[in-house]
C-alpha cells in the first residue's frame, strides 16, 4: 500500500532491501490469504466500508487489476511484494482408493468430488484426503506415501511423467513486463519455481521412514529422485530467465519444530549439490535466490549458504527459531522474509500484533536486508483487525532508520 510518506515504490524498496541497503521502510509479504478463512469472508462483508465512496478503494491506484492477476486484496493487507509461479505441466488424475489400500482402477479417476464429502485418493503418488468446503474450496492434507517401494516409484513415473520430462509452463513476458512497467511502484513481482521441491515433493511419495530407509539402503534410488527434480528447476529457470528478474523464489519445506526434517549430513550427501546447480542458475541471470521453508532449518543454513541460498522466507517463531541470533549471525548478507508469528495474527489482539512486530522488526529488520510478513497463509480464525494491525504496524514501524 502506498502511504504519503513513501519516497520510493515497492520495486525500488524491495530492491534495495535485497541488496541490504535501507529503503524508507521495511516492506512486507503476504503469503497468503486463503478464500475460506475468516479475515476473508470479513473482507468482502465490510465491502461497502472498503470501496464505496470515499473509501480506500476509492483510488484506482489502489485497484490492482494487472496483466499477471488481480493483485487488489493483497496490496490492501500492505504486500509490496508478490510471486508468480511457474511450473512444470502435469496432467496425473486422482485416483481412488480401494478397499485393500490399492488404486481401485475400476472405479475410475476421481477427478470430481461431491461438495461437503470427505474422500481420501491417490494424487502424485501421495495417499490424501480432501473436503469440500462451504463456497465450494478445497482444503486438503497428507495422509502417507503411496509409492513405498522402489519399483512401485519407478514404474508410477515410467507411466505418468517424471518432472523432468514435462513441458514447462510458458512465462507471460509481455504481461509481466506490462504490470511492472504499470504497476511496480506499487507491487513488485517475483518469479517463483513451482511444485518440484528436491525434498518436500520427493520424501511423501514413500513416507519418512522409507525415505530414510532408501538414503541408507539404496542411495543411487534417491539420487534419481533429487536429480529429475533438479532437472525440472533447471528447465523453469531457463523459463524465468525470460523476465529478467532480480529475485528467484524457491521453496523446500525442510524443517519442523526444533530442528530440520533431516540431518545435515543427509542435505549434504543428497541435496547441497543439486541446490548449488539451482542457486548458481539463478545467480547467473543476476538475481538473488531465496527460499520459502517451514520450521527450524537453523542447522543447515551454513550448507545452504554455503550452496548459493541468499535468503529465508517463513522464519515460525513457533519452531523455536532465534531471531536476533540469525540475524547477529547472518544479517549482513543474508535476506530474512517473514517471521510474525501466525498465532499472534490469529489468537492475538490487535494490541498486541502491534508489539510483536514492531519487536520482529527490530529484531531483523536494523541495516535493512527484512521484509517483515506472515510466517505463512493467514490461518483459518484470523481476523481482519489483527491482520490490518500487522499492516499498519509494520508500516509506521518499520520506517528508517529504525
Amino acid at each position: 500500500m502506498k502511504l504519503d510518506t513513501d519516497t520510493m515504490g515497492a520495486t525500488e524498496r524491495f530492491r534495495l532491501t535485497i541488496h541490504h541497503e535501507q529503503p524508507d521502510r521495511v516492506p512486507c509479504y503476504v503469503m497468503g490469504i486463503p478464500p475460506y478463512s475468516k479475515c476473508y469472508k470479513e473482507f468482502f462483508e465490510r465491502e461497502d466500508q472498503i470501496f464505496d465512496k470515499g473509501g480506500w478503494g476509492d483510488d484506482d491506484d489502489n485497484i490492482l487489476l494487472t496483466p499477471m492477476g488481480d493483485f487488489t486484496m493483497k496490496y490492501y493487507f500492505g504486500a509490496d511484494v508478490e510471486m508468480t509461479g511457474i511450473g512444470v505441466e502435469q496432467s496425473v488424475p486422482k485416483f481412488r482408493l480401494g478397499k485393500d489400500g490399492r488404486i481401485d482402477h475400476g472405479d475410475g479417476s476421481l477427478d470430481i468430488v461431491e461438495h461437503g464429502k470427505e474422500y481420501t485418493y491417490v494424487g502424485s503418488g501421495m495417499i490424501r484426503g480432501t473436503k469440500i468446503l462451504e463456497g465450494g474450496y478445497e482444503y486438503s492434507w497428507y495422509i502417507d506415501g503411496y509409492l513405498k517401494k522402489k519399483e512401485d516409484a519407478l514404474a508410477w513415473y515410467d507411466k505418468h511423467g517424471w518432472f523432468a520430462d514435462q513441458p514447462v509452463k510458458r512465462a507471460m513476458v509481455d504481461a509481466f513486463e506490462k504490470c511492472q512497467g504499470e504497476y511496480g511502484d506499487r507491487i513488485c513481482l517475483v518469479p517463483q519455481i513451482s511444485g518440484v521441491q528436491l525434498y518436500e515433493s520427493l520424501w511423501p511419495i514413500m513416507g519418512q521412514a522409507r525415505f530414510a530407509y532408501y538414503c541408507r539402503k539404496d542411495p543411487q534410488f534417491i539420487h534419481r529422485l533429487v536429480e529429475d527434480r533438479k532437472q525440472a528447476q533447471l528447465n523453469i529457470l531457463d523459463e524465468i530467465a525470460r523476465y529478467k528478474p532480480i529475485a528467484v523464489f524457491g521453496g523446500d519445506d525442510m524443517g519442523q519444530k526444533g530442528r530440520p526434517l533431516m540431518s545435515p549430513s543427509t542435505f549434504r550427501t543428497f541435496f547441497k549439490e543439486p541446490y548449488s546447480e539451482i542457486f548458481s542458475k539463478i545467480h547467473d541471470m543476476g538475481a538473488i535466490a531465496f527460499n520459502h521453508s517451514c520450521g527450524n532449518i537453523t542447522e543447515l543454513l551454513p550448507d545452504l549458504i554455503e550452496a548459493g541460498l541468499d535468503g529465508w522466507q517463513s522464519l515460525e517463531p513457533a519452531s523455536g527459531i532465534d531471531h536476533a541470533t540469525l540475524k547477529g549471525k547472518y544479517g549482513d548478507h543474508f535476506l530474512f522474509v517473514g517471521g510474525l508469528d501466525s498465532r499472534e495474527i490469529s489468537f492475538g489482539t490487535p494490541e498486541s500484533v502491534r508489539k510483536h512486530v514492531r519487536e520482529q522488526i527490530m529484531k531483523m529488520g536494523v541495516g535493512g536486508g527484512y521484509i517483515c510478513g506472515p510466517t505463512h497463509d493467514f490461518l483459518t480464525e484470523t481476523p481482519l483487525d489483527n491482520c490490518l494491525a500487522m499492516r499498519d504496524a509494520i508500516q509506521e514501524e518499520g520506517r528508517y532508520p529504525l
